[in-house]
């Protein structure tokens, strides 16, 4: 189903919560199918705007409130900036004696998305300026720049692509941000994937292929030195398959089969060098979003091999995937799971930290999460959920437990206001990498 820009408008500036904690790995989850990115798709005029089943409080048009864009040849561009006032009780992510500050955040960003009758090149950016009151040190500046594609074959098929490159900051309590350092660590990430999708059959399949790597810089240490962080510069390449069957309209069974190549560029000191392979299969059920109650279930198996035997290897059940529940047509339910492995490179004695610097670890999550419109142009949101770590390699087990409630009024179709308040707590085993954040933010935003 091809998304109109008002899901990817909202997706960007509703207040939404902050992240299942800070997640330092640069790859994102492999998931049970192979999705083609695709850039949004402009609102179709009003009075042609259909209502259907499948429509969530945050997807469905407004056309009073939604942007127009600026036409541009074969293109229509929207802008957006925002503008975020937070407090965060616990900056730096400690177990005792925490540290708050007031932070400001700068978040312009732009989609220019093309309106080819066939095929489609999309382009997309933006940007985070964080600027802390109280602790300059910590400021930081992050960014990307996207590009995806469509080349159609036939009806029912077309290849696709995307390439993204962006700089990022670890976050204080990732479990790969090392301790003693006085800055985040930033690092650089580059990703590219392509594919090719047979749909519009009862037996239809997806081919998914992708690259990324990360090379991060040097931490700042307290009291002065450097932490060279090039141990966890990686390339991880993985490739997927998954065949689709009708079992009755609108609901399909499948099954996907991938795997993932890890490789380091370097060897982590004390001569280890923890590249890997992940290789995971899965059946599921899919049901199209063209129903009250719709999305994916999917069950498994997961397997990670280390190529360092020493190194062990690790083997867990697979399960997870996305429900979407439209109680009526102002609230909106979602559900969703996912495990996963997650990137690390092995702590050692020789940097001295209180804890690992980066240990592989696979994350179980699952989230609930509520949309209710309030009015028209009063949204609001609750969400909770949970995440278990179990650590690779050391005697470590993380509960991450997050909850939060946000509000969105839309002023007009370029003015709007949010606010959120989030509360984050992480429970560990290893001794000084508990801690829990409260974080409150009032937004302001524009967009064209």
């Amino acid at each position: 189903m091809k998304i109109n820009c008002r899901i990817v408008v909202l997706s960007l500036v509703l207040i939404g919560l902050p992240p299942l904690g800070a997640v330092a790995q640069i790859t994102g989850p492999l998931l049970p199918y192979a999705v083609p990115p695709s850039g949004p798709q402009l609102s179709p005029p009003p009075g042609a705007q259909p209502i259907f089943a499948g429509q969530t409080v945050t997807s469905r048009q407004r056309p009073e409130f939604d942007p127009i864009g600026v036409h541009l040849g074969e293109f229509f561009w929207f802008p957006r900036a925002e503008l975020d006032e937070s407090y965060n009780s616990n900056i730096f992510a400690t177990t005792t004696s925490p540290t708050y500050d007031l932070i400001t955040a700068l978040q312009p960003s732009f989609d220019l998305l093309s309106i080819f009758s066939r095929n489609a090149l999309n382009l997309h950016g933006t940007s985070n300026l964080q600027i802390y009151a109280d602790h300059p040190a910590q400021n930081t500046q992050d960014g990307s720049v996207s590009a995806d594609g469509r080349l159609d074959v036939t009806a029912g098929s077309s290849f696709y692509g995307n390439a993204q490159v962006a700089h990022q900051h670890i976050s204080y309590g990732s479990p790969n941000s090392p301790g003693n350092i006085a800055q985040p660590v930033t690092y650089s990430n580059y990703v590219a994937r392509a594919g090719y999708v047979q749909g519009g059959r009862r037996l239809s399949y997806t081919v998914d292929l992708g690259v990324s790597a990360a090379q991060y810089n040097a931490a700042l240490l307290v009291g002065g030195g450097l932490l060279p962080q090039s141990p966890q510069d990686i390339t991880i390449s993985d490739a997927a398959l998954r065949a689709n069957y009708e079992i009755i309209p609108d609901y399909e069974g499948y099954i996907r089969v991938g795997g993932s190549l890890y490789d380091y560029w370097h060897t982590v000191p004390g001569g280890t060098r923890p590249n890997s392979s992940v290789y995971r299969v899965n059946l599921g059920l899919q049901i199209l979003p063209r129903h009250i109650i719709y999305g994916t279930a999917y069950v498994g198996y997961l397997v990670q091999n280390f190529a360092e035997s020493g190194l062990g290897a690790t083997s867990a059940p697979d399960y997870g995937g996305q429900l979407v529940w439209n109680v009526t047509r102002l609230t909106t339910l979602t559900f969703s799971g996912l495990r996963t492995f997650n990137t690390g490179t092995p702590s050692n004695g020789a940097t001295a930290l209180p804890g690992p610097a980066g240990n592989g670890y696979l994350a179980s999550t699952v989230v609930a999460n509520a949309d209710h419109e309030l009015l028209r142009n009063l949204l609001l949101n609750l969400s909770a959920s949970y995440e278990n770590d179990s650590f690779q390699g050391i005697s470590r087990t993380d509960d991450v437990f997050t909850a939060g409630a946000g509000v969105r009024y839309l002023i007009n179709r370029n003015l709007f206001l949010g606010g959120s308040f989030t509360h984050y707590q992480r429970n560990s085993t290893l001794a000084g990498a508990s801690y829990s954040q409260n974080v409150v933010m009032l937004r302001v935003g524009t967009q064209f």
